[in-house]
């Protein structure tokens, strides 16, 4: 700090004293300001912010302790050092004067080699103490900017420590569900054939029962059978009931599957370089019956290198959330839109967004959908494992996804992902 852009205001009532002090204080190349009156002082004060003031004691109207009083009052100036001058060299008078805030006292008459070490010195004072001010903010900031760092790492945990804990769980549920589901599907297929036989064997007997004399009591009692059963019902019903549970199990076997998928138990994946705009189509081809009929796909593909990742399960991820967003658009407002863009963020990172213009979710929903079980569909549409599954497969690759959401508008999830994995994965 250079005493050519320092300012300091001298404010005294005598024209005498004030320019004797502007004289001295201009002979080391400060900038003076003046003040007469401690009203006039208060105003300069406020709108040029000087870097010092030497304030005289006795003043008309207000006085040099008031003065110093109201400036130290004043967030705007209060950090401004003032040297008090006064003709009272008594200690009534300093006590007072640092009650009000004053910094440095010089006493009537002033030495002008006095004078000039000590505004030098309480200026370089004021350079240090605004230098800690500064590296005060520039800490807080930090620490404002590590503790946001450290609450989004702590939420992370948190997720991640709930997706193992329901992982251990859902590997257990979909172990001990998937045998009694295996041998009902087995035990199904072979119902169907021989229920077909049946039905074959029935429709033979059927057909030969003209052949057989129409008075015998044996036919008479088939007749009676026949009617009271109403077989031809029966023989159209049984098939649907069967298809119908077949359907069931099949639901259910997926839930298991998802519940395997979630959980990883049975999973061997390779990590290899693939192209993401690629599982992006693929995993568009898959959904193509989903979305045909609610909504058009408009692909604003950026050019993206090949990343190292797990393709299939990238996949998956892609085809969770193209589900769910044909899912969140309701067919009798009019055709709805789904918009896939991506792009390089820097040299080490690619992103991926699905947009919608479906129902939206509100904050609450937004801060639970990576949650395991939770579903915003209705009963027997979704199992709640989609999204789990697909934040434990980003965190994985190392990456991040997240979702923004407006209810009645629609809804955006973000993948970013990095090129490169920072070590070897364990499969």
């Amino acid at each position: 700090m250079g005493n050519s852009k320092c300012s300091i205001l001298v404010v005294d009532d005598e024209r005498i004293n004030v320019a004797l002090f502007t004289a001295q204080l201009k002979s080391e190349s400060y900038i003076t300001l003046s003040a007469s009156s401690g009203e006039e002082a208060l105003k300069i004060a406020e709108r040029e912010h000087p870097d010092l003031i030497l304030l005289d004691v006795m003043m008309p109207g207000m006085s040099g302790f008031e003065v110093a009083e109201r400036l130290k009052s004043n967030g705007s100036t209060k950090n401004i050092p003032i040297i008090m001058i006064t003709a009272l060299d008594d200690r009534q008078t300093m006590i007072k004067g640092l009650q009000c805030g004053v910094e440095e006292f010089l006493t009537k008459p002033v030495l002008s080699v006095e004078l000039l070490l000590r505004v030098r010195n309480l200026l370089k004072l004021k350079k240090y103490q605004d230098l800690l001010a500064a590296h005060s903010i520039q800490l807080e900031e930090q620490v404002a900017e590590g503790n946001l760092r450290l609450s989004e790492a702590q939420e992370k945990l948190i997720q991640s420590e709930k997706l193992a804990s329901i992982g251990q769980l859902a590997a257990g549920v979909a172990h001990e569900i998937n045998n009694p589901i295996g041998f009902v599907k087995s035990n199904f297929s072979s119902l169907k054939t021989y229920v077909a036989d049946i039905l074959d064997i029935l429709q033979q007997y059927e057909a030969a029962e003209p052949l057989l004399p129409a008075d015998s009591p044996a036919v008479q009692k088939l007749k009676v059978l026949k009617a009271s059963a109403d077989l031809p019902f029966i023989s159209e019903d049984i098939q649907q009931l069967i298809a119908q549970s077949q359907d069931g199990i099949a639901r259910v076997a997926k839930i298991i599957q998802d519940l395997k998928d979630f959980a990883r138990s049975d999973s061997n994946p390779t990590w290899v370089t693939a192209d993401v705009l690629g599982c992006l189509d693929s995993a568009l081809n898959i959904a193509t019956n989903e979305i045909k009929y609610k909504a058009s796909v408009v692909r604003e593909y950026g050019s993206l290198p090949e990343i190292e990742c797990l393709p299939a399960q990238l996949g998956q991820v892609f085809l969770n959330i193209l589900v769910n967003a044909a899912q969140a658009i309701d067919p009798q407002s009019g055709l709805g839109k789904i918009v896939i863009r991506s792009g390089q963020q820097d040299d080490e990172h690619i992103w991926v967004e699905i947009s919608d213009t479906g129902c939206g979710m509100s904050d609450a929903q937004l801060k639970r959908i990576f949650d395991p079980f939770y579903t915003t569909k209705a009963v027997g549409v979704g199992t709640g494992l989609g999204l789990s599954i697909s934040y434990g497969i980003i965190q994985r690759h190392g990456g991040n996804i997240r979702a923004t959401s407006t209810p009645g508008e629609g809804t955006t999830f973000r993948i970013e992902l990095p090129v490169r994995q920072a070590e070897t994965q364990e499969t």
